[in-house]
């Protein structure tokens, strides 16, 4: 059997053996903790990244959405302009070719009412085209 002396050594090492087991549990925890709180701290500065990074793309989107409808009113306008300076333009040639009809229609009226005697020649030279005219117009 174990002699008394091997019994207390066999209890001493026991001891430290469990102080050490004890001492690297207590470190393995620390480290544990350690490295769960820096994970923590690059997920969370990883978070705020991201959420700056979001809001920068929303201002920088919202920054170049309103310079594109800027610059879409400005065509827009622009090409209204045109439009109403061709209409302007059309409305005044057309005006333009109405008077000229009606001037050439007028000298054409004249010219048959002169190839048919009923033009401005003096109504006193023939008084049947006098009464010939009041029936036309009758």
């Amino acid at each position: 059997m174990a002699t008394e002396d091997q019994k207390y050594n066999a209890g001493e090492t026991q001891g430290q053996a469990e102080e050490k087991t004890g001492s690297i549990t207590d470190n393995m925890k620390q480290k544990a903790q350690e490295t769960k709180e820096k994970a923590s701290q690059t997920t969370q500065t990883a978070k705020d990244g991201t959420t700056e990074s979001k809001n920068q793309t929303g201002s920088k989107i919202s920054e170049k959405t309103g310079a594109v409808k800027d610059k879409a009113s400005g065509v827009v306008q622009s090409t209204k302009d045109s439009a109403q300076a061709g209409k302007d333009k059309t409305a005044g040639t057309i005006g333009e070719k109405v008077d000229q009809v009606k001037s050439a229609a007028a000298g054409a009226k004249e010219a048959v009412k002169q190839a048919f005697g009923k033009g401005t020649k003096d109504k006193e030279e023939d008084p049947k085209e006098d009464n010939a005219e009041k029936d036309d117009n009758n």
